[in-house]
């Protein structure tokens, strides 16, 4: 009983295509086929990027906690290493990401270079900037 329901809707779906094809004509369903698949495409793309962009801004959020664990340890070379990632991960969200977010990528890689270069000199104090960081990658989510 299921088949013969299956196939009696498989031939209904048929029929009001057929009836659709030739009401509206070949090429008018063809033209809409292709928008159709135009418009997949181009969202496709959209979300595929959105997820690298999310994808490299967890990774810098993860370096920068792994970072600061390392500051607490004392493990500056370590924490060097994360922080160094961190930039990366950045300079490539920045490259998935919109004109309006491009600057904000930038800066925010900039502003971990700079607390690279302090942990460089191991300065005091850059627990709490790599928390300010990390605060500012969280917006960045939107979270």
């Amino acid at each position: 009983m299921l088949k013969f329901l299956g196939f009696l809707v498989v031939v209904g779906l048929a029929f009001v295509l057929g009836v659709y094809v030739g009401s509206q004509g070949p090429e008018t369903v063809l033209h809409k086929a292709k928008q159709l698949g135009a418009e997949v495409m181009a969202k496709t793309g959209s979300v595929e990027r959105n997820l690298a962009l999310r994808m490299s801004l967890v990774t810098a959020k993860d370096r920068l906690v792994q970072a600061k664990s390392d500051l607490l340890d004392k493990n500056y070379g370590k924490a060097i290493a994360a922080l160094d990632e961190a930039s990366q991960a950045l300079t490539s969200a920045k490259a998935s990401a919109d004109a309006e977010l491009r600057e904000k990528f930038e800066q925010a890689a900039t502003k971990v270079l700079a607390i690279k270069t302090d942990a460089q000199a191991m300065k005091v104090g850059l627990q709490t900037r790599v928390d300010e960081m990390v605060k500012e990658l969280d917006q960045l989510l939107g979270k």
